[in-house]
């Protein structure tokens, strides 16, 4: 039976070793992408991040928003990732405005932005998702358990190594956000099951997020930090 999937979504499957069979599934006639399939389409085409700017933040509320920029070859896209109780059932509002806006410029460089969408796109999507296949790092729990999320721990090195270096991006990237002694608190207080995970995955790259976190709340006490409101 012939394949309803764009020819260009299957070409580019191919360059990283996979069929859209494997790589994603069609959700009511829209075709949806894993997320860990267009990280190695970013591998292939070896697409490079620039840090993200961060335009919303407020740990408190679970409300992230902010913009990427990629890069592949001379070519460049922008994209912005949103988080609220509103678009995300997990426990990871940082994680996923970043991974849904680094999806979408991958999804802009490639082509196939419009032709595709990624699974973290929307909640939906995942809910609809056959369970032969398999997504992410992060899998969320029946829809009773919702909001909980539990992080599935790598297998391989090469695995553990990008775990390490995602949540450890997360904390680098958002401590320095963080306005007040509030949010700060706030922040380190609702993200503990991922700074357990950085933990015991990396106990040196912990401590880093440690040194950060204390470096912040200093700034913050000093009245030295950028972004400090003055509470």
């Amino acid at each position: 039976m012939k394949s309803d999937i764009p020819e260009k979504v299957v070409e580019t499957l191919k360059e990283i070793g996979m069929s859209h069979t494997d790589a994603g599934w069609n959700c009511h006639g829209t075709y949806v992408l894993l997320h860990k399939a267009l990280e190695k389409v970013a591998v292939a085409r070896k697409i490079k991040f620039d840090a993200p700017t961060i335009l919303e933040s407020d740990s408190s509320k679970r409300i992230v928003s902010l913009m990427v920029m990629g890069h592949m070859g001379d070519k460049s896209e922008w994209s912005i990732g949103e988080a609220s109780p509103s678009n995300n059932k997990n426990s990871y509002p940082y994680a996923m405005a970043e991974k849904r806006a680094k999806d979408r410029v991958i999804l802009k460089l490639v082509g196939l932005h419009g032709d595709v969408y990624a699974e973290d796109e929307a909640d939906s999507f995942k809910e609809e998702r056959p369970e032969e296949i398999k997504g992410g790092t992060v899998e969320t729990k029946d829809k009773d358990d919702l909001p909980e999320a539990t992080f599935i721990y790598p297998n391989d090195e090469e695995e553990r190594v990008k775990g390490i270096e995602m949540i450890k991006e997360i904390f680098i990237t958002f401590l320095p956000a963080q306005n007040n002694r509030s949010e700060l608190l706030g922040f380190w207080k609702n993200n503990k099951e991922p700074r357990e995970i950085l933990k015991n995955l990396s106990l040196k790259d912990y401590e880093e997020v440690e040194l950060a976190f204390k470096k912040r709340a200093e700034e913050i006490v000093n009245n030295k930090g950028e972004n400090d409101d003055g509470k």
